[in-house]
């Protein structure tokens, strides 16, 4: 039974490879694509990822920022809150939390989307049709998934922390009086320019495995019936490996 795990883990690993290394070998053809094609499929991409997802990320966000500062002034004294309320805001929210529930956003709802649209794409014979109008499929559904999604998780990231460090002003005020200036003083002073770059790096990486896992689930069914079971797949997994390369990058980058 752990030997049958075994394999299938480590076959997992090599399919994947190969896909990976399938993609990379198709920018060889990137020429023959219509820019306009690639275009519209990232700009529409984009909007579902990004755009219309603000929403949910600014009220997740001010829920977030809400609480974060109730816990504060809850389990701390009041006298002196000020001066380490930006510092607080920027540990909790832009460095961890505000990546990771991003991506978690952008996995649960545009990831399993890819996959399932790729794996009825499949099963109704059009990505067989481009490939026989000699269309790279690969490079054609993935590669402008992957750039709409680095520029929308990034997006989304910052504004998560705008909002959020807004939302935790706004309840913080209600307990602390604490003057804008002074609060924006100190959520400046906390945040550095090693935050910005470790957002960018996150975001690029985020951008990057959540399209390239969901196509990847979103190639393998071969029956309308196997859909939903890639598509939990393709979510679990994403999440699981998300949680990982965060704590890999703050490990590395912070200690």
């Amino acid at each position: 039974m752990i030997s049958r795990k075994i394999s299938s883990f480590w076959n997992g690993i090599k399919n994947f490879n190969t896909y990976i290394i399938s993609i990379i070998i198709s920018f060889k053809s990137i020429k023959h694509l219509r820019f306009r094609s690639i275009f519209t499929i990232a700009v529409n991409q984009t909007k579902f990822t990004g755009i219309d997802a603000m929403p949910l990320v600014a009220s997740i966000a001010i829920l977030i920022g809400g609480t974060v500062i109730i816990q504060a002034t809850e389990n701390f004294p009041k006298f002196g809150i000020e001066g380490f309320i930006g510092n607080l805001l920027v540990l909790i929210i832009a460095r961890e939390l505000g990546p990771l529930i991003t991506a978690i956003i952008v996995i649960t709802r545009s990831g399993s989307a890819i996959t399932t649209e790729i794996a009825t794409q499949k099963q109704h014979n059009e990505i067989f049709s481009l490939e026989l109008m000699g269309i790279d499929t690969k490079l054609y559904i993935v590669f402008p998934r992957i750039i709409a999604s680095i520029f929308s998780i990034f997006s989304l990231i910052i504004i998560f922390d705008i909002v959020g460090f807004l939302g935790g002003y706004l309840i913080a005020v209600t307990t602390v009086y604490i003057p804008i200036d002074n609060f924006l003083t100190t959520v400046m002073d906390a945040f550095s320019f090693e935050d910005l770059v470790i957002t960018l790096v996150k975001s690029t990486i985020y951008g990057i495995l959540i399209p390239l896992i969901s196509c990847y689930y979103g190639f393998m069914p071969n029956a309308y019936f196997e859909i939903p079971i890639y598509v939990s797949r393709a979510v679990i997994r994403t999440v699981w490996i998300i949680f990982l390369i965060n704590a890999l990058i703050s490990a590395m980058l912070y200690f």
